[in-house]
Protein backbone atom coordinates (compact mmCIF):
# COMPACT_ATOMS: atom_id res chain seq x y z
CA UNK A 1 0.00 0.00 0.00
CA UNK A 2 1.27 3.54 -1.14
CA UNK A 3 1.94 6.15 1.60
CA UNK A 4 -0.94 8.06 -0.30
CA UNK A 5 -3.51 5.67 0.41
CA UNK A 6 -2.42 5.28 3.61
CA UNK A 7 -3.01 8.48 4.38
CA UNK A 8 -6.48 8.52 2.84
CA UNK A 9 -7.64 5.93 4.88
CA UNK A 10 -6.25 7.75 7.84
CA UNK A 11 -8.34 10.65 6.78
CA UNK A 12 -11.00 8.38 6.61
CA UNK A 13 -11.51 7.00 9.89
CA UNK A 14 -10.61 10.36 11.34
CA UNK A 15 -13.80 11.77 9.45
CA UNK A 16 -15.96 8.91 10.63
CA UNK A 17 -14.49 8.83 14.32
CA UNK A 18 -15.31 12.65 14.25
CA UNK A 19 -18.56 11.96 12.75
CA UNK A 20 -19.02 9.31 15.28
CA UNK A 21 -18.36 12.05 18.47
CA UNK A 22 -20.45 14.75 17.11
CA UNK A 23 -23.39 11.69 16.65
CA UNK A 24 -22.67 11.14 19.96
CA UNK A 25 -22.80 14.52 21.19
CA UNK A 26 -25.95 15.83 19.46
CA UNK A 27 -27.93 12.78 21.05
CA UNK A 28 -27.31 13.88 24.66
CA UNK A 29 -28.08 17.61 23.92
CA UNK A 30 -31.54 16.67 22.24
CA UNK A 31 -31.32 14.69 25.51
CA UNK A 32 -31.01 17.34 27.94
CA UNK A 33 -32.76 20.03 25.56
CA UNK A 34 -35.83 17.03 25.75
CA UNK A 35 -35.54 17.16 29.31
CA UNK A 36 -35.62 20.78 30.16
CA UNK A 37 -31.88 20.90 31.19
CA UNK A 38 -30.43 22.74 28.30
CA UNK A 39 -31.76 26.18 27.01
CA UNK A 40 -31.98 26.60 23.05
CA UNK A 41 -30.91 30.47 22.74
CA UNK A 42 -27.89 29.51 25.23
CA UNK A 43 -26.51 26.73 23.56
CA UNK A 44 -27.03 28.40 20.17
CA UNK A 45 -24.90 31.84 21.71
CA UNK A 46 -22.35 29.09 22.79
CA UNK A 47 -21.74 27.64 19.67
CA UNK A 48 -22.03 30.64 17.64
CA UNK A 49 -19.19 31.60 20.00
CA UNK A 50 -17.14 28.17 19.36
CA UNK A 51 -17.58 28.31 15.49
CA UNK A 52 -16.34 32.05 16.01
CA UNK A 53 -12.76 30.98 17.40
CA UNK A 54 -11.96 27.92 15.00
CA UNK A 55 -9.27 28.78 12.42
CA UNK A 56 -11.53 29.56 9.06
CA UNK A 57 -9.40 26.76 7.37
CA UNK A 58 -9.55 23.67 5.55
CA UNK A 59 -9.09 21.72 8.50
CA UNK A 60 -11.69 23.28 10.31
CA UNK A 61 -13.97 23.62 7.56
CA UNK A 62 -15.97 20.31 8.05
CA UNK A 63 -16.76 20.82 11.80
CA UNK A 64 -17.66 24.62 11.13
CA UNK A 65 -20.13 23.25 8.25
CA UNK A 66 -21.29 20.50 10.74
CA UNK A 67 -22.02 22.95 13.94
CA UNK A 68 -23.82 25.86 11.55
CA UNK A 69 -26.41 23.00 10.02
CA UNK A 70 -27.22 21.92 13.43
CA UNK A 71 -27.37 25.91 14.31
CA UNK A 72 -29.77 26.34 11.44
CA UNK A 73 -32.05 23.62 12.78
CA UNK A 74 -31.79 24.31 16.80
CA UNK A 75 -32.35 28.35 15.99
CA UNK A 76 -35.51 27.18 13.78
CA UNK A 77 -37.60 26.44 16.57
CA UNK A 78 -38.52 22.93 15.04
CA UNK A 79 -39.81 20.08 17.76
CA UNK A 80 -37.70 17.65 19.45
CA UNK A 81 -38.37 14.72 17.44
CA UNK A 82 -38.15 16.74 14.30
CA UNK A 83 -34.33 17.60 15.55
CA UNK A 84 -33.83 13.87 16.48
CA UNK A 85 -34.83 12.38 13.04
CA UNK A 86 -32.61 15.19 11.36
CA UNK A 87 -29.47 14.53 13.18
CA UNK A 88 -27.93 12.05 11.14
CA UNK A 89 -28.67 14.15 7.96
CA UNK A 90 -25.82 16.66 9.54
CA UNK A 91 -23.57 14.59 10.38
CA UNK A 92 -23.20 12.76 6.87
CA UNK A 93 -22.98 16.01 4.94
CA UNK A 94 -26.61 17.81 4.65
CA UNK A 95 -30.01 16.78 3.32
CA UNK A 96 -30.51 14.56 0.58
CA UNK A 97 -33.15 15.29 -2.49
CA UNK A 98 -36.30 12.80 -2.18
Amino acid sequence: MSDSSLDHSAETLELEFMRGHIAATMALIHGLIDQGAVDRDRLDTFFAGFVSQLPHTRATLGLRMVIDQWRDKLRSGEEESVLRQRMFEVISGGKTLD
